[in-house]
């Protein structure tokens, strides 16, 4: 009878170092998260990966790169990926068409384009019965390319103007000198690049500040119903990224992470690409309901199925604002 105690109390031990084993030997949830391009908008990707936040909140997150915003966008759609860093265009005719996706965290909540052309071209009118270069049909750049347009007071049918899918800014670039295009909508970098080249900047669509959703992290809406506290670590893992990178006691460290990611030859040589991310970079990444506004209206004008989306089932900002409500942006960035 004596013994039944001293058996009752082995039993106990051994269940809660059995449950601690257990706990210790939980593997990381698994996501896969695409990317489309190598801009600034997704350095927080970058270094929530290389300074292992992910791993912080239990996250074992696998970067893919994929060329083109639309193909992240399909990939999402078919179930191939978990959540996408896509641009909003690529997204809303997939939505239109019956996908559950939402937004639930904007990289990047303006156009980083700029509509840049050959030397001999001064002013907008002599872009008539040109041709003007951008990725992909539906794309961020596309759709920038018609709002650039339209700012300028053209028309591509009225005004002969041939849009081409000529790739991402490399491939414009290259066709640029090549002469195979007479302007390209390209991002700040590339823009900067080729205008200390002597090109025409002929609209800077991110110093007009015009509302535009150009990039967003994007997830199906049975992720965010159904996996709320897996996506919540993730955004909490990608807030504490913007955290790092405002910090600039870590400048040093963020352009590591750049310089390894893009290969580049030296740190120093990621001094434009940190300011950049650092101007461009919102410090509470909300996608914004203007901005996704004019997506849907340049998108509609290729696609009238989108003209009936409704914007605000198209976000969903519940775990940034849970995140805000405990303080953890204050956290974050201590207070300032």
């Amino acid at each position: 009878m004596k013994s039944r105690p001293i058996i009752v109390v082995c039993s106990l031990l051994a269940l809660v170092s059995a449950r601690s084993s257990e706990a210790q030997t939980t593997k990381p949830q698994h996501l896969k998260v695409a990317v489309s391009t190598t801009e600034p908008h997704n350095l927080p990707l970058w270094v929530a990966k290389e300074k292992k936040l992910f791993d912080k909140y239990g996250l074992d997150v696998e970067l893919v790169f994929v060329s083109g915003g639309t193909t992240v966008a399909q990939m999402l759609a078919a179930g191939e990926i978990q959540i996408a860093s896509a641009a909003p265009a690529a997204l809303t005719g997939l939505i239109a068409g019956g996908e559950k996706i939402v937004m639930f965290l904007g990289l990047s909540n303006t156009s980083p384009f700029a509509l840049v052309a050959q030397p001999t071209i001064k002013k907008a009118a002599d872009l008539k019965g040109k041709r003007l270069g951008t990725a992909r049909f539906g794309g961020s750049s596309h759709v920038s390319a018609l709002i650039a347009m339209e700012h300028l007071g053209l028309d591509p049918k009225r005004d002969n103007i041939t849009i081409l899918q000529t790739g991402l800014d490399p491939e414009r670039v290259a066709a640029l000198e090549q002469k195979g295009l007479d302007a390209a909508m390209l991002q700040r970098l590339a823009t900067k690049l080729m205008v200390g080249k002597g090109y025409t900047p002929l609209l800077d669509l991110y110093q007009s500040k015009i509302p535009y959703q150009n990039n967003a992290l994007a997830a199906k809406k049975d992720f965010v119903t159904g996996r709320p506290g897996i996506g919540e670590n993730f955004t909490r893992a990608v807030v504490e990224a913007y955290g790092y990178i405002f910090n600039k006691e870590y400048k040093q460290a963020v352009k590591e992470v750049v310089a390894k990611t893009l290969k580049l030859r030296s740190v120093d040589d990621a001094e434009d690409f940190y300011l950049e991310a650092l101007e461009g970079l919102d410090k509470k990444p909300y996608p914004t309901l203007e901005g996704t506004r004019t997506v849907i209206k340049y998108v509609a004008q290729q696609n009238p199925k989108v003209a009936s989306l409704k914007v605000e089932e198209m976000i969903d900002a519940s775990w940034l604002r849970h995140l805000e409500s405990e303080g953890f942006f204050d956290k974050v960035y201590g207070g300032k």
